[in-house]
């Protein structure tokens, strides 16, 4: 790629665009692509503006065909020199933004996202995460165009598509949207994309791998095995485990708020129960009393899994809550009573564990299969 088939002005365009680039989100394969496209466009565009767009789309169509990203990098590039989709044109001299009216649209957009966060805080009982996958998305929203409508929000979603993201991230951020659409009071109808519940049997720990790590903690971390035995015995969510104190388990019993906003009973076994008394505070907190992010229980998980020889593919917060299902229903066949118990809003969500490992339908065929 050289820059000598640019004029001074086109050069400068493609500087901007490369620092801009640079600054992204982007992974470095969609950072070429894009760089390559918009080369491609300054070379060959009759004028760098919307109505120079749609002529040099026009005229390469097939291109388009074979690089389905090149919509989507010009659309960037042009959003990056605030004309994606506001019409004004720049031919001939690089024509930049005035710092003014650049500043103006700033502190609006910044206006409308905190009275959009102050909405939902009003009128919404959110968790912290959902919270801030709303800001999040009201941000990149805005840092994607000026103006909501259906069609920014349509380009917007293409444009995480194009980048690679998983669909149930996509879904995520047309949630922020659709909020975003009633906030403003602008409908807003999108398509979600497909997405299929999957849940790997195989990376759960058995009964033995199960009680070879509480063997491991109870020797040498009895604070991690209690909370090992929280997690076994309750079929918590990880974001339900921190929020746990001893005196909620002293008590036998507790109300959290969950998943989806929704609100959970928990109950807690006698030997949890005589563990805990006399201590206070949450429990789910480290040697100098600060809170442990979710991520550091993981990583802490990992590292007792290495310690005392369980495969760490099977030691992860959520997997102990699969470990709870499959031992309830090994004890009890009943489904409806575990879908109460694990607070899913359905009984086929549930139905899911009652799927058999490998190694488990291997010896059901073997002494079924005998003829």
């Amino acid at each position: 790629m050289t820059k000598k088939c640019l004029d001074a002005d086109r050069q400068q365009m493609f500087a901007e665009y490369m620092a801009t680039l640079q600054e992204s989100d982007l992974n470095f394969n969609i950072r070429g692509r894009y760089a390559d496209t918009v080369f491609q466009f300054l070379k060959d565009a009759d004028s760098v503006s919307r109505r120079g767009y749609k002529a040099y789309m026009k005229q390469n169509a097939e291109m388009a065909v074979d690089k389905p990203w090149t919509k989507n990098a010009l659309c960037h590039f042009l959003a990056s020199r605030g004309m994606g989709y506001n019409g004004r044109q720049v031919t001939g001299k690089l024509e930049k933004p005035e710092s003014a009216a650049m500043e103006k649209r700033e502190v609006r957009q910044r206006q409308i996202i905190n009275d959009f966060v102050l909405w939902l805080e009003n009128e919404f009982d959110f968790s912290t995460h959902t919270m801030k996958t709303y800001t999040d998305t009201a941000r990149q929203f805005f840092s994607y165009c000026d103006e909501f409508n259906q069609e920014n929000a349509r380009r917007f979603i293409a444009t995480l598509e194009a980048n690679g993201l998983k669909p149930a991230t996509i879904n995520l951020r047309m949630s922020g949207l659709e909020k975003l659409a009633e906030y403003l009071k602008k409908p807003c109808k999108l398509k979600r994309p497909k997405t299929q519940k999957t849940l790997s049997v195989e990376n759960v720990p058995t009964e033995k791998e199960y009680n070879t790590l509480l063997a491991w903690l109870d020797q040498h971390n009895e604070h991690w095995a209690f909370v090992v035995r929280l997690m076994g015995t309750t079929g918590c969510r990880v974001s339900e485990l921190v929020q746990f104190t001893y005196d909620m388990v002293s008590e036998g019993h507790c109300t959290l708020k969950g998943k989806g906003s929704k609100y959970r009973q928990f109950f807690f076994t006698k030997e949890m129960q005589e563990q805990a008394k006399g201590k206070t505070g949450l429990i789910c907190v480290n040697r100098y009393g600060v809170p442990i992010s979710t991520r550091g229980i993981a990583i802490q998980l990992k590292t007792f899994a290495d310690k005392s020889g369980v495969p760490r593919a099977k030691i992860h917060p959520h997997a102990f809550r699969h470990f709870f299902a499959k031992m309830y229903l090994k004890k009890t066949k009943d489904v409806v009573s575990l879908a109460d118990i694990l607070g899913h809003g359905s009984v086929d969500i549930t139905r899911i564990y009652l799927q058999k490992t490998h190694d488990e339908q291997k010896r059901e065929f073997n002494r079924n299969v005998t003829w």
